[in-house]
């Protein structure tokens, strides 16, 4: 009996080896053979696609025309340039062409791309508004209202210019006078945050008006009901001094 089942596990166990040697044969034929199957189905692969892709550009469906709504300071030929024009309007990749856009212009804030069929892109492009100009040392900025830099060494014109220590912790005021419907408001040309506690505001062709620490906001509405109610010359000045409360002094 003890001799009739060790001949049967011997059976069992030569027909394992041959299982697993003409399985590991297998194997290597097919690995063997595999770049050569991989390059047949890339080659088939391809001419499919490259027959399709043919087929749609003779069908229309190739780019003709790409539209760009919203740029103003995004060049519209940098855009353009993006799209790849040989390939049908239907393999272009939406998200990609729009992930492209925004990571190559540092004015766009926004890009979104649509096909409009059989043969016309549009890319609609929100940007970055500019606030103002900071001078940080010898560099410029365009920044904009929550102080962030959009781009450097970039000059725009009509923007007024920021500069001084810490002088973007305090946009808030810089904010509230541009938005002011006073007169003098229209005529600032440049804020100087002195000290990191208080503002200087040039105007446009006239003086310096160094503002107080406290309440700059009334001082600067005073000197504002002195320009639409009085003859007070600020061409004439070249400093004036209202950082003493209750008190303007000038220097030509």
């Amino acid at each position: 009996m003890l001799s009739s089942v060790t001949r049967s596990q011997r059976r069992f166990l030569r027909k394992c080896a041959f299982f697993i040697i003409t399985s590991l044969f297998l194997t290597l034929v097919i690995l063997s053979s595999l770049d050569k199957i991989i390059d047949r189905f890339n080659y088939y692969f391809n001419w499919c696609d490259e027959c399709v892709s043919s087929f749609l550009l003779n069908s229309g469906f190739k780019i003709d025309e790409v539209i760009v709504t919203g740029n103003k300071f995004v060049n519209e030929q940098d855009i353009v340039r993006l799209v790849d024009k040989s390939q049908p309007i239907i393999y272009v990749s939406l998200s990609k062409l729009a992930s492209d856009i925004q990571s190559t212009n540092k004015w766009a804030k926004h890009v979104s791309v649509h096909r409009i069929l059989p043969s016309t892109l549009q890319i609609d492009i929100e940007e970055h508004k500019p606030f103002a100009l900071w001078k940080d040392n010898n560099k410029t900025s365009v920044i904009d209202s929550k102080g962030e830099v959009i781009v450097d060494d970039y000059l725009i014109d009509n923007l007024v210019t920021i500069s001084g220590q810490n002088s973007l912790s305090n946009l808030e005021f810089v904010k509230e006078l541009l938005e002011s419907k006073a007169q003098l408001s229209g005529k600032i040309s440049s804020f100087i945050c002195v000290g990191n506690r208080r503002w200087n505001v040039v105007l446009d062709d006239g003086p310096t008006v160094k503002l107080p620490e406290d309440n700059p906001l009334g001082a600067w509405d005073y000197l504002n009901h002195l320009h639409d109610t009085t003859d007070f010359a600020f061409s004439d000045w070249s400093i004036i001094d209202m950082r003493i409360a209750d008190k303007i002094f000038v220097k030509r």
